[in-house]
């Protein structure tokens, strides 16, 4: 006898069983279900080209450092109740903020205190831009 070119089980194994197509294999073969799954690739290639090429935003932040310019409090003991008060940085010293209807001027010292406590405002969302410069002149 001449020598097998495939792998043979060792002695007393089992014979090998061929393999058996997966569910994927089988499901819709030959049938409209593949037909369908043609299709919708189709779709999603032609809305791919329609959207064109995704490409991150580049970021030109050249400093790397960012400042607090906004801020969104939540006033209250729980967050089923309470109130949300607006802050936004007019300038290096002054705050503006804005509670409803009313508006109003607040040293930016005040800014640190929004830490919560009872019912005293905490800070729920802050909002921040990049710097230009590293300069730490103030406005």
């Amino acid at each position: 006898t001449s020598p097998s070119t495939t792998s043979a089980p060792g002695p007393g194994a089992p014979p090998a069983k061929p393999a058996e197509p997966t569910p994927m294999e089988t499901e819709g073969a030959g049938s409209s279900g593949e037909a369908d799954r043609s299709k919708a690739v189709e779709e999603i290639h032609a809305e791919a080209a329609r959207i064109g090429p995704v490409h991150a935003l580049e970021c030109d932040n050249r400093t790397g450092q960012y400042e607090l310019f906004g801020i969104i409090t939540h006033q209250g003991r729980t967050a089923e109740g309470g109130h949300y008060v607006a802050w936004v940085k007019r300038d290096a010293k002054t705050w503006l903020v804005f509670d409803d209807e009313t508006v109003a001027e607040v040293d930016a010292p005040r800014i640190k205190e929004l830490y919560g406590g009872g019912d005293w405002h905490i800070a729920y969302m802050c909002l921040y831009r990049k710097m230009e410069t590293l300069s730490l002149e103030e406005e």
